[in-house]
């Protein structure tokens, strides 16, 4: 059974302020002129060692009593994108995200992007992601030819 999306928000950054508005949680790098956008998921759990495997980090609204994730290398818009989809994909592997599926796997250039953002974890992610993606796909059966 393929599991639906949760709901996935972001929020402005930009106009936050650190410790007015907002505590970092985790050990990461947060850079006010970096980060632009925090993301949230409707009742999702943070999974605090896939965040630090992943490159991102977590912060708390002071206002609201809420955690955000963010993306803590901040190079560009599609390098966080990817980080995100592959957090959802590893937080619910029960999710088919076929696009991510597709893009990472449907050419070399997908998997050696992942490898080059993850860095030393990246050989992990892929091999994880690979797991997650096979078994959604059916076993095939071939038939003889008549």
């Amino acid at each position: 059974m393929i599991s639906k999306r949760k709901e996935m928000f972001y929020l402005d950054a930009t106009e936050l302020i650190m410790d007015r508005d907002f505590e970092v949680m985790t050990n990461t790098t947060f850079a006010d002129d970096i980060v632009e956008r925090l993301y949230g998921v409707d009742n999702h759990r943070i999974d605090y060692g896939l965040i630090k495997i992943l490159g991102l980090g977590v912060v708390k609204n002071k206002h609201f009593n809420a955690l955000y994730i963010y993306d803590a290398a901040g190079d560009n818009l599609m390098s966080e994108m990817i980080r995100l989809r592959i957090y959802y994909q590893l937080s619910y592997p029960e999710y088919d995200d076929k696009e991510l599926d597709c893009w990472i796997f449907g050419d070399v250039a997908g998997v050696n992007y992942v490898l080059r953002i993850m860095g030393s974890s990246g050989a992990w992610v892929i091999s994880r992601l690979k797991g997650i993606f096979n078994e959604k796909k059916g076993r095939v059966v071939e038939f003889p030819v008549r």
